[in-house]
């Protein structure tokens, strides 16, 4: 089982390696399956739109003013000039034209040990070109204590939601309710050992991570204790999601933030 398993994840990579870096991005990043329509300030205000050029490619986590943290494979082989956020709005916000003010990044930080095949370190942390401010903005709080399984929580995203929709309709915020899964049921069901940085979450009733929705927080007593990294198939019934433990990556993301300067 685990070599099939890890042949799927080469094949996939192999399948993706022959397009270019946009077509690429756009095809493994995952978004909310079957979820339910949510306010962004019902979640804390501190979603983040996170844009590459004109395509809304991945969620955030505002944790500062001028900061956030994602998934580090959002910016694989991407120019960092391309990108773009918008914050404070539930509605996905219509692209913006070159005449517009965007708010880019000055500076983007993946983890230095990332290895997305290994799951291990897919985290990064976002400076803002410019402060992100008012009253529908919040921002999150880091994950103080560890998940146990069984553990009820939140997962928050943009994106593919199950449903057909127009190329001029616009996403909302989708969240879904999940379950921890612990790690031993988690290998057990992934078919491999993995590393003590995941969490595993899921109710295995066709509500999923599905394209588009990678760096969405997960969500537990109001902090924010996980980042969408991984989903086997949209609104799969066998597997759970992968997320990266925020906790376990807590000091990278402060240290970081501090280095990087308000």
């Amino acid at each position: 089982m685990l070599t099939n398993w890890l042949l799927f994840a080469s094949l996939f990579l192999l399948t993706s390696s022959g397009i270019d870096a946009e077509a690429s991005a756009l095809m493994i990043q995952p978004r909310i399956y079957g979820g339910q329509k949510t306010s962004n300030s019902d979640i804390g205000g501190f979603g983040v739109q996170i844009f590459y050029k004109n395509k809304l490619v991945c969620t955030g986590v505002l944790i500062s003013s001028r900061h956030l943290i994602t998934a580090a494979h959002c910016f694989e082989n991407m120019a960092q000039s391309d990108f773009h956020v918008v914050a404070g709005t539930s509605l996905e916000a219509v692209a913006l034209t070159r005449s517009e003010k965007k708010n880019g990044l000055v500076e983007v930080r993946l983890h230095p040990k990332f290895d997305k095949l290994k799951f291990i370190a897919d985290i990064a942390v976002v400076k803002t070109q410019y402060p992100l401010k008012g009253r529908t903005i919040g921002y999150a709080k880091l994950c103080k204590y560890p998940l146990y399984n069984g553990d009820r929580v939140t997962v928050a995203g943009w994106g593919t939601d199950g449903t057909r929709r127009s190329s001029d309709e616009r996403q909302y915020l989708q969240t879904m309710q999940s379950s921890i899964v612990g790690h031993k049921q988690c290998e057990k069901k992934l078919g491999r050992k993995m590393p003590p940085n995941i969490l595993c979450a899921g109710e295995y009733n066709h509500q999923t991570l599905c394209t588009g929705d990678s760096g969405g927080p997960l969500i537990w007593q109001d902090e924010v204790c996980g980042i969408s990294t991984w989903t086997w198939k949209c609104g799969d019934n066998e597997k759970p999601d992968v997320f990266m433990s925020v906790r376990h990556y807590a000091k990278f993301i402060t240290s970081t933030i501090n280095e990087m300067g308000y």
